[in-house]
Formats: C-alpha cells, sequence, structure tokens
C-alpha cells in the first residue's frame, strides 16, 4: 500500500513542479537582464550536473570493486582474475612491442575518439599554416582581478575547412588540443582581418553586448593561434598516407 502511494505521489507533484519551474523562468526573463541570469544560471546548473554525474559514475566504478573481505573470502574473485589477466598481457606486450607497434597502438587509440570534422580541421592545418583564435573573457565586476572566459575558441577554421557542424568548432578544437594535437601560439598580426571577423560574429557581438548591459562587465578578446604540434604532425604522417 505503501509503495502505491509514493508512486501516485511522484506522478502527481512531477509536472507541477515542472511547471512552476517553467513559470519562475518566464518570470525571471521577463525581468530587466533576466536572459543573462538565466543564462548564467543553466550554465551553473550545467556544471553542477557534470559534476553529479561523475560523482555517480566514480560511485558506481567503486562501488563494482569487491571489498577486502568479500576478495579473501572468493567473492569478487573473478573480477580480480580477469584484471590481473589484463594488466599482465599488457606487461608481456610493454616487453615486446616495438616502437612501431607502440606508435600505432596509441594512433589507433587517438583516432577511435576523433569525428570526421574534427579531420577536416587537422587537414585545413597539415600544410603547417596557423589559424586565427579568439577567446572573449568577461573582466570587470567580481572578475576585476582574474578574467572570465564566456565563449572559447573562436575560430574561421570551420568555414575554411568545410566543417558540416561549425557551431561546435570551438568544442573540436578545445578536444584537438586535449589530445595533444594542436599547439597554442601568440597573436599573428598578420591575421589581423580574421580575428576582426570572429569577433563581429552576430552571436560575439550580442553577447558583448548583453555582458555591458545587464551585468556592467567589460568584454575583452584575447588573441591567439594554433597549429599542429610535433605531436600532431607525426601522428598526420602516420595517418595520412
Amino acid at each position: 500500500m505503501t509503495e502505491h502511494k509514493t508512486k501516485n505521489r511522484k506522478t502527481v507533484t512531477t509536472p507541477l513542479a515542472g511547471r512552476l519551474l517553467r513559470q519562475m523562468r518566464q518570470a525571471m526573463a521577463r525581468a530587466p537582464g533576466g536572459d543573462f541570469v538565466l543564462s548564467q544560471a543553466r550554465s551553473v546548473e550545467d556544471v553542477l550536473l557534470e559534476d553529479l554525474q561523475l560523482r555517480l559514475n566514480g560511485a558506481s566504478r567503486y562501488q563494482s570493486l569487491p571489498s577486502p573481505g568479500e576478495t579473501a573470502s572468493g567473492y569478487g574473485q573473478e573480477r580480480d582474475v580477469s584484471l590481473q589477466c589484463r594488466f599482465q598481457a599488457l606487461s608481456e606486450q610493454s616487453l615486446e612491442q616495438t616502437p612501431e607497434s607502440a606508435q600505432a597502438r596509441v594512433y589507433g587509440r587517438i583516432i577511435n575518439q576523433l569525428v570526421p570534422d574534427e579531420v577536416r580541421i587537422l587537414t585545413a592545418l597539415s600544410d603547417g599554416s596557423d589559424i586565427a583564435i579568439s577567446h572573449l573573457v568577461a573582466r570587470g565586476g567580481r572578475f576585476k582581478n582574474s578574467d572570465h572566459r564566456v565563449m572559447a575558441f573562436l575560430s574561421r577554421v570551420g568555414n575554411e575547412s568545410g566543417v558540416m557542424l561549425a557551431d561546435a568548432v570551438p568544442h573540436y578544437l578545445a578536444h584537438l588540443f586535449a589530445l595533444g594535437l594542436l599547439d597554442g601560439g601568440p597573436e599573428d598580426n598578420n591575421q589581423t582581418a580574421k580575428y576582426e571577423a570572429i569577433e563581429n560574429g552576430s552571436e560575439v557581438r550580442a553577447a558583448c553586448e548583453q555582458m555591458r548591459k545587464d551585468s556592467r562587465l567589460k568584454p575583452v578578446f584575447i588573441r591567439e593561434t594554433a597549429h599542429l604540434s610535433a605531436f600532431g604532425k607525426a601522428f598526420w604522417a602516420a595517418c595520412s598516407g
């Protein structure tokens, strides 16, 4: 009976909570500066949700490991043996592998993490050229002693390389940097026109105006360049044939 009542309560309460949340967001959006507040709230919400997900994933991993008591009594022994076998196999392979086979393994792992649009960007940079990159940061207010990055890895390389998902270019560039395939450099004064085109995009200008109007923050652009790293060049040479 208790379980039945609990299910009924969830069915009734959840839609009501959703309606109240939507009404609150609509009311806030109509208030002066509400759009910016909502966007910042959503950003914080995303970070909290991501942190929660990481914690949950971590808890799941820990829960899958046997306790010392379980291992001693035989529970979880198969999992221990599996981990030991895999580790031992890698250890044996490390003694037998050659530089070529080790390179093939690490390059293969990177390829599995790439998407076609990212390969297009790598192809555009394979001639050794630098691309212009700009980061939009906020200064002033509580950020007066530091910069708060609002938009990062803004670039025209998506248009120049013909990527299919242009909105994802900042994500692509951040990922390629994280993989070690790209290196950063200082501003290139010969690409002033490209920096200006990046910083005068409609979404970028809207973000700047919103900062000035709603938060009294000063939008500042940090200009950089990006090119294939030494590791990225070796990866390209090995994979492109």
